[in-house]
């Protein structure tokens, strides 16, 4: 198997796990929490919470259980943490066997699921995953600039949060409006997934959300 499948099919099973149950885990407050918090409804004791490798528990976390390490397994960072590319390959060649370099990573970037400005003091633990490169920077530039604005109360002190609509656009590569006002961008982005916004009226939903995080700038 490839490293360019591998990323495929990690983002698919995220992606189909949060259309089941929008309570998916991207940021704790620490690992003791992970296995009850990650495996929410289907907690049991073969949930592990282990070292990547050498590093240290305080930075970096593996959590698993038994079965199809696609939908099973996964990789989180205290959000002050510098090397979380290197976290996310080592934690590849641990968990699947594939020795892989940054230069493999051509066209994605490991980044945190939930932008680490958005963690009070980067003192929580949060999902990395392979994100395309050029939509990961599109939502970098915009959304999620406007959404770690350290005005909104939530980055002050939350350190649970679970996957967003818009971290599932992300993931699944579809680039964000550029604002607001991007009503054809927003038409665009409501096609791709109706899952989590009012069934209603989804396209109203997406422009309050981006009105919220816009409304500091």
């Amino acid at each position: 198997m490839t490293l360019n499948a591998l990323i495929k099919r990690r983002q698919r099973a995220l992606f189909e796990a949060w259309v089941r149950n929008p309570l998916v885990q991207v940021q704790v407050e620490h690992p003791e929490y992970l296995g009850r918090l990650v495996f929410l409804g289907d907690f049991d004791d073969t949930v592990e919470t282990a070292q990547a490798g050498r590093r240290s528990l305080k930075n970096v976390a593996i959590v698993n259980k038994p079965g199809n390490p696609d939908v099973n397994t996964s990789v989180w960072v205290r959000a002050g943490y510098s090397s979380y590319q290197k976290a996310w390959l080592g934690f590849v060649e641990q968990v699947y066997g594939i020795k892989a370099t940054a230069n493999d990573l051509a066209g994605y970037n490991i980044d945190h699921l939930l932008n680490k400005a958005r963690s009070p003091d980067k003192a929580g633990f949060i999902r990395i995953e392979a994100i395309n490169d050029a939509v990961n920077q599109d939502w970098g530039r915009l959304f999620e600039r406007a959404a770690s604005n350290p005005d909104f109360s939530a980055n002050q002190k939350r350190f649970r949060r679970t996957m967003s609509w818009i971290i599932a656009a992300k993931l699944m590569e579809q680039s964000p409006p550029r604002g607001p006002g991007d009503h054809d961008g927003i038409a665009r982005l409501v096609q791709f997934n109706r899952n989590g916004l009012a069934a209603d009226n989804p396209q109203r939903g997406l422009t309050e959300m981006l009105e919220f995080a816009y409304r500091f700038q």
